[in-house]
């Protein structure tokens, strides 16, 4: 399911593409595709709060066991799919653009970033989990009233923004537990940024100020798979995401994707995939 086909209440106007809110639902798929990985939104944050059940999903290559009480906070462009959930699973949810609160410029301060990117799932207490939903129910509510309560919708919205921070920053947020996890969360993090022009061992060891065959080896220990591997993978989950849900030229997408020519391209996605990149757009 394409992530930029959004489920919402019915909406005020003013906010339409800008801001939406999701009553309690189950489908995961909303937001955690079930079989390719797909990049959340360019310009958007997503934050979602499980009321019941779990699932198990995947961020970014690193699966997250999320169940009651689990707070979900994803930034732009994580390559995100879900794994598995129970049928019972319940969960709401909503989004914004960074232009929907322009007027806030302090929420892009927040002191969260790294947290957040290392730690997207945030388990809460009870009394966490109900604050969340108090928050979520007031936003809601003033949501789907008239235009004179944008501003206020905007201020709770900014309000709730900086509860989460605080709860980020209260907790003893996990972090890797060794070295090598470190290193592992830090390469995922350096690829993200720069899988499409960046493929060399060398270029992501350097940033990790380690040797080439140390990063290789410790990936191989973390993750089970090469350096290689998941250089590949980001490059032909973004190569399926824009035959998918775009309509640009083979060359084009090559060409973002920093290949020398569509035909070198096209025999690497082949490769990967079993068919080509025109196969995989009509099938």
């Amino acid at each position: 399911m394409n992530l930029l086909v959004l489920y919402s209440m019915p909406i005020n106007k003013d906010m339409t593409n800008k801001f939406g809110i999701c009553p309690s639902t189950g489908h995961l798929s909303v937001l955690f595709p079930e079989k390719e990985a797909e990049r959340t939104p360019s310009n958007k944050i997503f934050l979602a709060i499980v009321l019941q059940g779990g699932a198990m999903i995947e961020i970014d290559g690193k699966n997250h066991l999320i169940h009651t009480g689990t707070l979900i906070y994803l930034y732009p462009n994580h390559l995100v799919r879900q794994i598995s959930h129970t049928e019972d699973l319940l969960f709401e949810y909503l989004w914004f653009e960074f232009e929907f609160l322009s007027d806030f410029p302090l929420l892009l301060k927040a002191d969260i970033s790294e947290y957040v990117g290392k730690n997207p799932c945030l388990q809460l207490k009870d009394k966490e989990r109900q604050l969340v939903k108090k928050y979520y129910d007031l936003i809601a509510e003033r949501y789907q009233e008239s235009n004179e309560y944008i501003a206020i919708t905007k201020g709770l919205l900014f309000s709730f923004i900086l509860e989460i921070s605080r709860l980020y920053s209260g907790k003893n947020v996990s972090v890797s537990n060794t070295r090598q996890d470190e290193l592992t969360d830090h390469f995922f993090f350096l690829l993200h940024q720069h899988y499409k022009k960046e493929r060399s061992v060398s270029f992501y060891a350097d940033k990790l100020y380690i040797s080439d065959k140390y990063l290789m080896r410790v990936l191989k220990k973390s993750t089970g798979q090469t350096f290689h591997f998941w250089v590949i993978e980001f490059i032909m989950r973004e190569a399926k995401l824009l035959l998918r849900s775009t309509t640009i030229s083979i060359t084009e997408i090559s060409e973002k994707l920093n290949y020398p020519n569509p035909s070198f391209f096209s025999r690497v996605f082949h490769q990967y995939v079993g068919m080509t990149p025109k196969e995989f757009r009509n099938q």
